[in-house]
């Protein structure tokens, strides 16, 4: 397979630079697969999982948060509010996050903030959704328990 240059950037680091095979990024309606060769696009990505597979068939994951995605001259750039491999997300850490979010939620609150707890609450069950299906001993956001 024909490999293309990746990187996945957000505010804090760089998360990966190198080469891919293919990746897989989350749009708002659907996923988004790009092969070396794709014709240039820049499309919104959504919080959600991403994942690309390097030259040797070695696959990885990460959590990102909103951003959008660039791909042109033979190259694919991802710059997000945030990436995480899901060895870096603690998963008690979002439980609790996502616990918090629930409860604010229910009380009465200005639109802006109401809004920015929903995007609280997305964000901690995403993690939690990566974390999981990356790792079987992972907490599964909705049940708690694998």
């Amino acid at each position: 397979m024909k490999s293309f240059h990746l990187e996945i950037l957000s505010p804090e680091r760089n998360f990966y630079t190198g080469e891919c095979v293919s990746l897989v990024v989350p749009i708002s309606d659907g996923m988004l697969g790009i092969m070396a060769g794709r014709a240039p696009l820049t499309a919104a990505i959504s919080d959600g999982e991403v994942i690309f597979t390097l030259p040797d068939g070695t696959r990885r994951v990460c959590a990102v948060a909103d951003g959008m995605v660039d791909v042109s001259g033979g190259a694919a750039r991802i710059l997000c509010e945030s990436a995480l491999a899901p060895e870096e997300i603690d998963a008690e850490q979002e439980r609790q996050a996502m616990e918090e979010a629930r409860l604010a939620l229910s009380e009465r609150m200005a639109y802006r903030d109401y809004m920015l707890t929903q995007l609280a609450f997305a964000r901690a069950f995403n993690n939690l959704r990566v974390k999981r299906r990356s790792s079987p001993d992972a907490v599964d956001p909705q049940n708690n328990a694998v």
